[in-house]
């Protein structure tokens, strides 16, 4: 089966590194795939080298009609046989490839998560009538696209990210029943909900408490408005703001739990990380999360749009022993394992897509 696996750029980014992932695995598993992209971004391009898999880059030149037709032309001449493409816009020019590629079977994949129904939905939704498959990367989105576009409920699916698993390992670390370190690794902005983290760290009142944030974009609004805010509520000492980072598996290896206090996720890929790294974790009671973190089981939710709900969530992580966040830990690398492995994942892509090869509805 030839596979073609489609998305604007492969920049740095949670929805790249998946598709540059999968195609990997597909690789790996004996299929004839290949990674197209048509903006400039090379970032995962190592991932795609090491797997023999080739890039086939699109001139963007021309506007939006003129790529889907170099898109459909490139298609017809290498034999593909499935299009699999990765984010919204991407997958909108999929749905217009497929009109010029009636045969080739389609499969997109939402990466995030509405909260709201607006205009531009609906017009993507329809779109994806030419899909043969839709594919989410979390289970509130699947059912969002069942509830909006009922005329393809029957072709929604729901496979959420990998990690891996072998390069986000537990550390050897020893849990310092006098100190707790917390890190957050998250583009700094609204959504992610910084400031009501912020707020929360200022009313706890835990001795000993360390929090790091690594992801602010340089000279940015919101950045500065998180810097100042620490400033003025006297958290400086307890709480840092850094540039995010490229080796996010050391910043897990040196803390002893992390903390996602989004207002609204999919399946987060730092989430996933620390949680296969053996760290307790608090996060949003949002979306999916409550599958990956077991309120008292391998961490505490919180509401997010309650600071006091936060803080109260760090005094419970706070007031556990040694040993008990040692065992929190280690559920959360279990979980993982069982729920956002690399096996998993490429299982259930391959069970869908040779499903679509033999002209089957298969829900993976």
């Amino acid at each position: 089966m030839r596979i073609c696996c489609m998305i604007a750029s492969l920049r740095m980014g949670g929805a790249e590194r998946q598709l540059a992932g999968l195609a990997a695995m597909l690789r790996k598993a004996g299929e004839d795939a290949e990674v197209l992209t048509y903006r400039d971004g090379d970032f995962y391009g190592q991932v795609l080298a090491d797997a023999g898999v080739p890039h086939v880059r699109i001139a963007p030149q021309g506007g939006d009609i003129a790529i889907v037709r170099r898109i459909a032309g490139h298609l017809k001449s290498s034999g593909c046989d499935v299009l699999v493409s990765f984010l919204a816009g991407t997958n909108i020019k999929a749905c217009m490839v497929k009109r010029l590629c009636p045969g080739i079977r389609l499969v997109v994949s939402e990466r995030n998560t509405n909260r709201r129904f607006l205009p531009h939905d609906a017009f993507r939704f329809m779109m994806y009538r030419r899909a043969d498959s839709v594919v989410c990367n979390s289970f509130s989105q699947s059912g969002f696209v069942r509830r909006h576009a009922p005329a393809i409920a029957s072709r929604v699916c729901t496979i959420p990210n990998f990690v891996d698993t072998v390069h986000f390992a537990p550390s050897e670390r020893q849990v310092d029943g006098n100190s707790l370190h917390i890190v957050t690794t998250a583009r700094l902005d609204k959504r992610k909900n910084a400031t009501g983290l912020i707020r929360a760290v200022a009313m706890s009142g835990c001795s000993g408490l360390r929090f790091d944030w690594y992801g602010a974009a340089e000279d940015d609004s919101y950045s500065r408005k998180c810097a100042a805010l620490v400033k003025r509520l006297g958290i400086d000492d307890r709480f840092t703001i850094h540039p995010a980072v490229s080796d996010s598996q050391r910043v897990y290896a040196e803390a002893d739990a992390f903390c996602l206090p989004s207002f609204y996720e999919g399946t987060p890929n730092s989430l996933a990380e620390a949680l296969s790294c053996g760290l307790p974790a608090l996060c949003s009671n949002v979306s999916d999360n409550s599958l990956y973190v077991q309120h008292g089981v391998n961490g505490f939710l919180f509401d997010p749009a309650s600071p006091r709900s936060i803080a109260e969530a760090i005094q419970k992580l706070a007031a556990l022993s040694p040993g008990e966040a040692e065992a929190f830990g280690k559920k959360s690398r279990a979980r993982v394992e069982e729920l956002l492995s690399e096996k998993v994942f490429a299982d259930r892509y391959l069970s869908l897509l040779k499903g679509l090869e033999g002209g089957q509805s298969v829900q993976p």
